[in-house]
């Protein structure tokens, strides 16, 4: 007994990889530098604070108007570590977040790009105009004995620390908005929305009728066009 040849499909055809927009890539690249600049200056910030602390000290304790005020190198010393150390870490932290999600971007990951506009936002309002306002108007406060020493403690600090780190902590804060404004905006084009999008769900294979149609067959709910008859059922394999 000889059977019909089982009817050939055509292999499914693989999917075409996401071309990811210059929208995109501009995010990522962001993101990136963004990346290398906080590690670089909370790198200085640890690498200065030693050469600032001695200074401070020596500062600081000179002062005739803090000769009785109970302030002591080893309080100096702990409120400079502490407050480097509190800016060095956020900054480095950030860096952390922005290569992750950099390379989750580039990969077209959805949740990326939420977690993206949710950690620029807060790039943007706290580091960066936060940031900004703090260092026009930067102000250090020591407290001892119930007496705060704020004056003293920022100007001691500011001519301590070294232009240089100055000058990059500044351009840190501008780089923190410009680029946070840069994410936000260009994840929000409709490029980067077909790029994250999630692809169709595939149909059936070219040449391969619906599931439960019989090849030949006109769509269900649909009749032949007028005139023509619609093809007999497959009837039993011929001996």
């Amino acid at each position: 007994m000889a059977y019909p040849p089982a009817p050939q499909y055509p292999q499914p055809q693989p999917s075409e990889p996401k071309v990811r927009p210059g929208s995109v890539t501009a995010v990522v690249v962001t993101q990136l530098l963004t990346a290398v600049l906080l590690i670089v200056t909370g790198i200085a910030m640890f690498a200065v604070q030693s050469a600032v602390k001695d200074v401070a000290v020596d500062e600081i304790l000179s002062d005739p108007e803090l000769q009785n005020s109970g302030i002591t190198a080893n309080t100096i010393e702990t409120f400079i570590t502490a407050t480097f150390a509190l800016i060095a870490g956020v900054y480095l932290v950030f860096a952390v977040f922005y290569i992750v999600l950099a390379l989750l971007n580039n990969r077209g990951a959805r949740p990326a790009r939420i977690l993206s506009w949710i950690l620029s936002g807060i790039a943007l309002a706290c580091c960066g105009i936060g940031g900004l306002i703090g260092q026009a108007g930067s102000t250090m406060t020591a407290t001892i004995d119930d007496t705060q020493y704020q004056d003293e403690m920022t100007k001691a600090i500011e001519d301590a620390t070294p232009s240089w780190v100055s000058a990059l902590d500044w351009i840190t804060i501008i780089a923190f908005i410009a680029g946070s404004l840069v994410i936000i905006i260009l994840l929000a084009v409709p490029a980067s929305n077909e790029f994250f999008r999630k692809g169709e769900p595939a149909g059936p294979y070219p040449g391969q009728s619906p599931y439960g149609q019989q090849p030949g067959q006109p769509p269900h709910g649909q009749q032949p066009p007028y005139g023509q008859q619609p093809p007999p059922p497959p009837g039993p394999p011929q001996a």
